[in-house]
């Protein structure tokens, strides 16, 4: 849901002038699991390849996949606060920057603007779960996250367990999880075969 929602209106340009503009900083390469603490207020983190998952601290819950580049450390830098950090699902270059050099090179390149559109979109992605999240029944949870399943299968031919996949992203049990889907195969709206979502034929508004 955030993973597609957020690619679709990331603002791509303002990221990759960001990303240019520190092309000079240190960069290292982190192994699949590392994590990426966000907790130290004088650093800021730029993701510049690879594919992160953003968990949230308190009880590892996760938020969404940042592809390919992005920002981690902004809230700790600004506000002191930390609820977040990253782990990396691929081999993932990063550059961790001082608030000052970053502040310095974002001056030097007039990309106060880039970098405010970077903020406006993460505040976009956030506030488009609490959307889908927040005061919503279990079963628009889940046909939520069915079409996102749905996408990503189809357009980015990706293997998901579609159980792991709504219970990961959500504070939903896996027995409502497993009792939704339960009805919605046993009228035909969808096709799961062994926890792989095959097909999704229609989904009703209501449960």
């Amino acid at each position: 849901m955030l993973s597609i929602y957020s690619k679709k209106c990331r603002p791509q340009q303002a990221m990759e002038a960001i990303v240019a503009a520190t092309a000079e900083c240190p960069e290292k390469t982190l192994k699949k699991w590392q994590k990426i603490i966000t907790a130290d207020p004088d650093y800021i983190h730029i993701v510049v390849s690879g594919e992160v998952e953003i968990r949230r601290k308190s009880d590892e819950l996760s938020m969404f996949i940042m592809r390919n580049s992005g920002f981690l450390g902004v809230s700790a830098v600004y506000s002191n606060a930390s609820h977040m950090y990253g782990l990396a699902r691929t081999a993932t270059v990063i550059r961790s920057i001082k608030k000052t050099d970053f502040e310095r090179l974002i001056g030097e390149h007039n990309l106060w603007a880039e970098f405010s559109k970077i903020l406006a979109w993460y505040i976009s992605v956030l506030s488009k779960r609490d959307d889908v999240l927040v005061a919503r029944s279990a079963y628009s949870v889940v046909r939520e996250f069915l079409l996102e399943i749905n996408e990503l299968i189809v357009q980015h031919k990706r293997d998901v367990n579609v159980y792991d996949y709504i219970q990961e992203y959500t504070n939903l049990a896996r027995s409502t999880i497993i009792k939704i889907l339960s009805d919605l195969k046993k009228g035909q709206y969808i096709v799961v075969e062994k926890g792989k979502l095959i097909s999704i034929n229609s989904l009703p508004e209501r449960y």
